[in-house]
């Protein structure tokens, strides 16, 4: 038996494609109808394109990374996600017509369903899987069993202790861990932390994407897709000036991370932001999902950035395996260098996909994660404390390690994390992800240090944390 953890796009493609291929799978998740893949707007990026090519496709995820990149992960899933978007369909799953274009991206290569391409494709893996008959469990995941640096088992929350020789972890990110965010509650990185405990070597942690456009409906956080830039939405300051060119060639187009600062700088300055959705051709058509919230709300919105991707997690290679034998990380959850220091748009769900659906390629041939990239590998003592609430820690992150960061606030966060109990996996991640932030003395990518604004490090190396044995 194959266990699975996380019912989002990753564990759910993998879940069908390892039921394909004659394996036995049961998947185990918090919320079997929950995760962040549920809430994706925009697409699958995939050079499908007459004037596209997976190199195209290569050069621009290489160009957002901002030189971090794994280069062969990149290559991995720009070739991959072409074979593998047909393998989806085959199952029966039916793209909209047309490519969109987002930010970052040279081509339009954005394959779509609707504007709810994330709840449309998980929603269909979801009633396939049920369909197929495999095995589905809602339990929260405690603890793995590890001997000898191998997987042997683990432990939830409602059905005890388990024996087993291959776990796949596909339990999402952290980026619920920050204030003001597009995340579900569910996404709190407790997978990372988990694994890390059991000695699972965790980089990127520092990397933290922050979505220039969120707004709210009816109080709650509603993401606005970067494809409505893509179709010509722009972005306006009250006095109806068009600010984003100041800030970036591309204009709206930029990538992510430069607009969420152009954003918060425009706050920082007074202004307030809106999108201005009305040059939009055939809006009702291209956004039939997001055209009934217009309708009682209009087409200038107001947006402020929000956590929305985390890059760092379980470092993997491609083929989805850490350094504890048996055991797998795919999605978010992972770290497989295909985004880098900034992840472009849209490539998330082509990681999940791949990852996934080409896993029963290689459950049966073990070969084991071996990195030459690492900056500086980080022993970390797992100390007892005080207990900090969820909603302290989301406050201290967006303060001190959201889009614009610096010394003297990452030293406070870490003082505060190092003196807390992390036992709490909220509390364990954050550390991760603060002092990984601290120790990267410039700026790349999403990672912006108002200390060190330029980059200075080496293309390519990475910061490592693993538990201290001591």
């Amino acid at each position: 038996m194959i266990y699975i953890f996380g019912s989002g796009l990753a564990g759910l493609s993998a879940a069908i494609s390892l039921h394909k291929s004659g394996y036995k799978v049961t998947v185990i998740s918090k919320k079997i109808d929950g995760g962040s893949s549920y809430w994706a707007k925009g697409g699958i990026a995939a050079a499908v394109g007459n004037d596209d090519s997976p190199e195209l496709h290569l050069s621009d995820t290489l160009k957002v990374g901002d030189g971090l990149c794994d280069v062969k992960s990149v290559d991995y899933v720009t070739r991959e996600i072409r074979y593998v978007v047909s393998a989806v369909e085959k199952w029966g799953f039916r793209f909209d017509e047309g490519l969109r274009l987002e930010g970052g991206h040279s081509k339009r290569r954005v394959l779509h369903k609707t504007d709810e391409t994330g709840r449309e494709i998980t929603s269909f893996l979801l009633n396939l899987a049920k369909k197929e008959g495999i095995n589905l469990v809602e339990d929260k995941l405690l603890a793995l069993k590890v001997k000898d640096c191998k997987v042997v088992g683990f432990v939830t929350e409602k059905g005890g202790s388990f024996d087993a020789e291959k776990v796949v972890l596909a339990t999402g990110g952290y980026g619920y861990l920050f204030k003001f965010t597009s995340n579900p509650s569910t996404n709190v990185g407790d997978g990372i932390a988990i694994a890390f405990r059991t000695g699972a070597l965790v980089s990127d942690m520092e990397f933290v994407q922050f979505h220039p456009t969120v707004t709210t409906f009816d109080g709650k956080a509603y993401l606005l897709t970067e494809t409505l830039r893509g179709e010509g939405a722009i972005l306006l300051n009250e006095k109806g000036e068009r600010f984003a060119f100041n800030y970036h060639s591309k204009g709206e187009l930029a990538p992510r991370d430069v607009l969420s600062r152009a954003i918060y700088d425009q706050y920082k300055k007074g202004h307030i932001v809106y999108i201005d959705l009305s040059p939009i051709e055939d809006f009702d058509e291209k956004f039939p999902v997001l055209s009934e919230y217009i309708k009682r709300y209009g087409k200038k919105l107001q947006v402020f950035p929000g956590a929305h991707y985390t890059i760092g997690g379980i470092r993997i290679n491609v083929r989805g395996e850490t350094n504890i034998k048996g055991l797998y990380a795919i999605g978010e959850i992972s770290d497989s260098g295909l985004h880098g220091a900034n992840r472009l748009a849209s490539n998330s769900l082509a990681e999940d996909l791949v990852y996934g659906v080409n896993l029963p390629i290689y459950i049966d041939n073990w070969e084991g994660l071996s990195v030459n990239d690492a900056k500086e590998t980080v022993e970390v003592k797992l100390n007892d404390g005080n207990s900090l609430s969820l909603d302290e820690i989301r406050e201290y992150n967006w303060n001190y390690l959201g889009i614009v960061r610096n010394g003297e606030g990452l030293s406070k966060l870490v003082k505060v994390y190092e003196s807390a109990d992390l036992n709490d996996n909220a509390t364990l991640v954050s550390l991760l992800s603060a002092k990984g932030a601290l120790l990267r003395t410039e700026s790349r990518g999403t990672h912006y240090r108002e200390d060190y604004p330029n980059k200075s490090w080496e293309d390519g190396k990475r910061i490592y944390f693993v538990v201290s044995r001591n």
